[in-house]
């Protein structure tokens, strides 16, 4: 009897330890409904800025029409009021524009949602607030 007690506490707690570590990467219902390509129309039509994905991972662009197009990969969350990105500053790519161009990626990003809706993000970033288009692609 103690034996099947026994095992019978190691499999709940297993269970539940297992419950625990999956919903660590569970996404809200506003998240989900965030995920997806953002553009910044006033900087290209063709690149996202913005990249969330549905196993939390994103990339992020810097976007300097004609001058310099890099991304960062980070990971991300919402808040009911912010964006979150946590950028790894080791997984630079240049995609157009000099590599010796790129700045220092900050550690943490985290810009205020002023709105959002099935077509558009609008953050505030560096004091201004930006539209992005959501596209599902």
């Amino acid at each position: 009897m103690r034996l099947v007690f026994r095992s019978f506490t190691l499999v709940a707690a297993a269970l539940f330890i297992g419950g625990m570590l999956a919903g660590c990467n569970r996404l809200s219902k506003q998240e989900k409904e965030m995920v997806g390509k953002y553009y910044n129309t006033a900087l290209s039509d063709m690149k996202p800025a913005i990249e969330l994905n549905a196993d939390r991972s994103a990339v992020v662009r810097a976007i300097r029409p004609g001058d310099l197009v890099y991304a960062v990969s980070a990971t991300w969350k919402a808040t009911p009021d912010s964006l979150i990105l946590i950028p790894d500053s080791t997984s630079i790519v240049v995609e157009e524009g000099d590599p010796a161009a790129v700045g220092n990626v900050a550690p943490r990003l985290a810009w205020p949602i002023v709105k959002y809706n099935e077509q558009t993000l609008t953050l505030i970033r560096d004091k201004n607030t930006i539209d992005y288009r959501h596209r599902y692609e």
